[in-house]
């Protein structure tokens, strides 16, 4: 036996040389055709030892299948993400316990929040303290919905509107349509009716839409945000079926959504069962079809239902993994989304754009479920301090300096701004409920020679209170840089690392 393992072992040793070309031994060697190294890599194993080419093919049939299910839990994160957002709307007890801490109503149905985030909110998805958010889900198959919306010029504003898959189709808003409203159907990619006059079409790839608008207060003051609600009462939404009636004849005949529930299961397989149906309610269109074949190599596809049955244990064992491997690989890529820059921010252009760039739409479905486009804002954030390492609460002390025409600039209508957030992508907690520093934060200081000094730490710098951004007590946290409507200055990589200072230690 011992012979026949070193036997072995040395075939293999010798299959995987790069460094000689392998002739056939039968023929003389000055008729022998030279077989190419990589070519010679892949010659089947010697059936003699069956047995073991039997455990290899299962162990590289494992490995083929850990790889598309990694693939797969990718590519249908983004759909699980807006799902969850779904089932909140379709739950009209849940609905009622959260309506003071989420921007959400019934399908069709603008939700509303208050006020600005904060550290109380607990909205998830990182949320941003520079706007006050409204939500709203709509389900296309039936007929389209028409948001309603009005003119707002003295201050920024965006309606974003997303598919199945996270990934922006339209805008509304100061950048989009300079500010001015007016009447939008979202349409399903099936229906093929006449909109009313007047009704701007805006056809979705899939039956999902979900839409974020996002108002700007400047101030955390009271009259800023009351400002702010006056304006989201202006916003309207209704199915096609029932435009034109008002508000109390439409409140007399509710549509009711009736989907099938998707849900995730149990069983070591069960979210593949998910994502499957997910695949069947809102096909990949275009470019995105082509991933599709792969999957099928473990049993998921966007026509037929996953069965688990079908599968043999190696490609099972292999999807078992992945599911794990998928979430590993979420947890790191969101500290360092993008590209990192020379000061260690992470620099990202893509936004939500995602085109076929799958792990950047996960994480961002993840991380900001929805992620503006570049043009529309830019997002720089960071874990970690100028020396790479990361930033830390408690005692820790640090400072983010801006020379004088080191801010990031905007067109007109944006503004620049940057939080601090924990490591559950929530805002930190602290005693003057202070989230974030803006463009717009009352007395602000700026240096003699019109530079701009920030300071993070977790206790008040003596003289500079209004330039200070709280840390946590104790933990790691992130900062973000968000800057709306970004200039091409800034969203370009040849000039954006003049916009971006590291972060110093104190006593650096």
């Amino acid at each position: 036996m011992t012979t026949k393992l070193a036997a072995i072992g040395a075939a293999v040793a010798a299959s995987l040389t790069l460094a000689q070309p392998v002739m056939a031994a039968s023929q003389p060697e000055a008729t022998r055709a030279p077989t190419h190294p990589i070519l010679q890599m892949f010659r089947v194993n010697n059936h003699e030892f069956e047995g073991m080419i039997k455990e290899a093919d299962a162990r590289a049939k494992e490995e083929w299948a850990y790889a598309t299910g990694i693939q797969a839990f990718m590519f249908a994160i983004p759909m699980v993400m807006m799902d969850i957002q779904r089932d909140i709307r379709m739950n009209p007890a849940l609905l009622e316990r959260i309506k003071h801490t989420c921007p959400c109503a019934a399908p069709g149905e603008w939700g509303h929040y208050s006020g600005l985030a904060t550290a109380k909110s607990k909205m998830p998805y990182t949320p941003n303290p520079d706007t006050v958010y409204s939500g709203l889900y709509a389900h296309l198959s039936d007929e389209p919905t028409i948001l309603k919306v009005p003119d707002i010029d003295d201050r920024y504003f965006s309606i974003q509107i997303a598919d199945a898959y996270l990934t922006n189709q339209h805008y509304i808003g100061t950048r989009a349509t300079g500010g001015k409203g007016g009447y939008f159907a979202l349409v399903g990619p099936d229906w093929q009716g006449t909109l009313p006059d007047g009704v701007a079409e805006m056809r979705m790839p899939n039956n999902s839409a979900i839409v974020a608008l996002r108002i700007a207060s400047y101030s955390n003051e009271e009259a800023e945000v009351a400002q702010v609600r006056e304006l989201q009462k202006q916003f309207d939404a209704m199915p096609l079926s029932q435009f034109g009636m008002s508000k109390a004849e439409r409140a007399k005949h509710p549509v009711q959504l009736d989907l099938a529930p998707t849900r995730l299961g149990q069983g070591e397989l069960a979210f593949y069962h998910y994502l499957s149906q997910l695949l069947r309610e809102n096909p990949p269109q275009g470019e995105n079809r082509a991933i599709l074949n792969s999957f099928k190599l473990i049993g998921l596809s966007d026509t037929e239902p996953f069965d688990p049955a079908k599968l043999d244990e190696p490609t099972k064992r292999g999807l078992a993994r992945a599911m794990q491997a998928g979430i590993d690989i979420i947890k790191w890529k969101v500290k360092f989304r993008g590209t990192q820059s020379e000061n260690k921010w992470n620099v990202d252009f893509v936004g939500g754009d995602y085109g076929t760039d799958y792990l950047a739409r996960a994480e961002g479905a993840v991380q900001g479920l929805f992620v503006h486009s570049p043009e529309e804002a830019v997002y720089f954030h960071t874990y970690s301090d100028i020396n790479n390492d990361l930033l830390m609460g408690g005692e820790n002390q640090y400072v983010l300096h801006f020379d004088k025409g080191q801010l990031p600039t905007s067109y007109e209508g944006g503004f620049w701004s940057i939080a601090l957030y924990g490591d559950d992508y929530q805002l930190v907690d602290n005693p003057i409920d202070r989230y974030a520093i803006r463009k717009s934060t009352e007395g602000l200081k700026y240096n003699d020679d019109g530079s701009l000094t920030l300071y993070l730490q977790s206790k008040a710098p003596e003289g500079w209170e209004s330039n200070w951004l709280p840390t946590p007590p104790q933990g790691i946290f992130r900062l973000n840089m968000r800057v709306y409507l970004p200039t091409d200055e800034v969203r370009s990589w040849d000039t954006v690392e003049g916009f971006l200072p590291g972060v110093t230690p104190v006593g650096e």
